[in-house]
C-alpha cells in the first residue's frame, strides 16, 4: 500500500470529523500545502487583474485606476505562462484523489458527498451569491447592469466547481456502468513521455475546436462555465485518474518530471512571446487569443496545452519533493480553509478594492495591497465560518 493510500483513510472530502487535527493527520502534506499555494495564487491573480484592462475579473469593469502597459507586459511575459497551469494542476490533483475516494465510499456515498460539497456551494454561490454580488458592486459604483445583461449567467470563479462536479459525476456513472471496482489498481500502465505528448495533441485539437464556438474568455449562450478551458480540465482530470493506481500520488517518475520541466520551460518561453505579440500588435489580440480557423489560435492552444500538461506534471513532482512537510505558514487550519477561501474570494476582494477606491494611489500599489490582504482575508474568513458557524464545515 502506498503512502498516499495510507494517509487517505481520514477522508478526501475534507470534513474535520473529530477536529482539525484529526483531519490534518489523514492528509498528504504536499497536496494540502500545494492547494494552499495554488488557491493563494488564484486569489492574488484576480486581485491584480482587477486593475487591468483585461475583462477577466469583474472589478476591472469599474476600476478607478489602471495598471501601466509596462506592468501588464511584464505580468504577461512572466506570470501568465505559469498562471495557465494552475487550474489544470488542480484538476490533476482532483483526478488523482477521485478513484481512492470512490473506492472507499462506494458510488452512492461518493455521489452524495460530491453533491453536498460541490453541488450545494455551486448553486448558492455561482447561481445566487456571485450574480448578486456583481450586481451590488456595479450598482454601488454607478454602473448598474442586469443580472443577464450579457446574455448568459456569469458564474465567476465557480465555473471550476461546476466543472469538477460534472467530471466527478460522469466518472461515478462510468464506474457504475462498468461494474464495481475492487480497489485502486497498483499496477496500472506506465505513463511515459509519449502518452503526455498525445495528451497535449488531443487537448490542443479539442481546445481549438471548442473555441470556434466559445472563444477564449468568451461566454456560452446561457451559463458562463468557461467551456473554452474544459479541454485541458478534462484532460488533466482524466490523467489524474489514469495515474492514480501507478504510484504517482507518492512520486512522479523522476525522468518524466525532468522531461516535463524542460517541456514546460520551452512552452513558457513560446507562450511569453505569443503573449507579448498578442498584446502589443494593435488589432491582433482577438486573432491570437480568441478562436477561429487560423494558425495563431492553434499555436496559442498548443502552447497553452503544453503548459497545462507538462507544467502540471512537473509542479506535482516538485511539490512531492519540496512541500511534503509542515510549514509555519501552512497550519492545519489554513489547509482546511483553502476551499472556503476560494469560494469567498469575490466578497473579500471586492470589499477591499472598494475600500481602497477613495485613496489616491497608483494601480500597482492598490493591486499589491488587495492581493496581499485579500489572500489573508479569504483564508481567515473561511476558517471563521468553518469553525464558528454550525453546518458550514459540511460544505466548506
Amino acid at each position: 500500500m502506498t503512502k498516499g493510500a495510507r494517509r487517505d483513510r481520514g477522508g478526501e472530502s475534507g470534513r474535520p470529523g473529530g477536529g482539525v487535527g484529526q483531519w490534518a493527520a489523514a492528509r498528504e502534506l504536499f497536496l494540502d500545502n500545494l492547494k494552499v499555494i495554488l488557491i493563494a495564487v488564484i486569489i492574488a491573480g484576480h486581485a491584480i487583474i482587477g486593475y487591468s484592462e483585461l475583462d477577466w475579473w469583474s472589478y476591472a469593469d469599474v476600476r478607478e485606476v489602471t495598471l501601466s502597459s509596462v506592468t501588464v507586459a511584464v505580468l504577461f511575459a512572466v506570470a501568465a505562462p505559469f498562471a495557465l497551469l494552475v487550474v489544470p494542476l488542480l484538476f490533476l490533483i482532483a483526478g488523482l484523489l477521485t478513484p481512492l475516494s470512490l473506492d472507499r465510499k462506494g458510488v452512492r456515498r461518493f455521489v452524495r458527498d460530491r453533491l453536498l460539497r460541490l453541488g450545494i456551494p455551486f448553486v448558492l454561490f455561482a447561481l445566487l451569491i456571485w450574480p448578486l454580488l456583481e450586481y451590488a458592486l456595479f450598482r454601488l459604483l454607478g454602473n448598474p447592469v442586469g443580472l443577464l445583461e450579457e446574455g448568459s449567467l456569469d458564474t465567476g470563479v465557480l465555473w471550476f466547481i461546476g466543472a469538477l462536479l460534472t467530471f466527478s459525476l460522469v466518472y461515478a456513472a462510468w464506474i457504475r456502468v462498468a461494474g464495481p471496482r475492487r480497489g485502486v489498481r497498483r499496477s496500472g500502465a506506465e505513463i511515459g513521455l509519449r502518452h503526455l505528448l498525445l495528451l497535449v495533441a488531443g487537448v490542443t485539437v479539442a481546445a481549438f475546436l471548442v473555441r470556434l464556438a466559445v472563444p477564449f474568455e468568451g461566454d456560452s449562450k446561457y451559463v458562463d462555465l468557461n467551456f473554452y478551458q474544459w479541454p485541458a480540465s478534462v484532460g488533466l482530470f482524466g490523467l489524474g485518474i489514469a495515474i492514480s493506481g501507478a504510484g504517482w500520488l507518492s512520486a512522479v517518475p523522476d525522468r518524466l518530471r525532468r522531461l516535463s520541466r524542460t517541456a514546460t520551460l520551452v512552452a513558457a518561453v513560446a507562450f511569453a512571446g505569443a503573449a507579448i505579440y498578442g498584446t502589443t500588435l494593435e488589432g491582433e489580440f482577438e486573432e491570437v487569443w480568441g478562436g477561429g480557423w487560423h494558425w495563431r489560435p492553434l499555436a496559442f492552444a498548443a502552447a497553452e496545452s503544453a503548459l497545462a500538461v507538462f507544467g502540471a506534471v512537473w509542479v506535482l513532482g516538485v511539490a512531492q519533493r519540496r512541500l511534503d512537510r509542515r510549514f509555519r505558514w501552512a497550519r492545519p487550519a489554513i489547509s482546511r480553509s483553502a476551499y472556503g477561501a476560494f469560494m469567498l474570494q469575490g466578497v473579500v476582494l471586492f470589499g477591499l478594492a472598494v475600500a481602497l477606491r477613495p485613496l489616491p494611489l497608483p494601480a500597482e500599489v492598490k493591486a499589491l495591497g488587495v492581493a496581499t490582504v485579500g489572500v489573508a482575508g479569504c483564508f481567515a474568513l473561511a476558517w471563521l465560518l468553518i469553525s464558528r458557524v454550525p453546518g458550514v464545515s459540511r460544505v466548506l
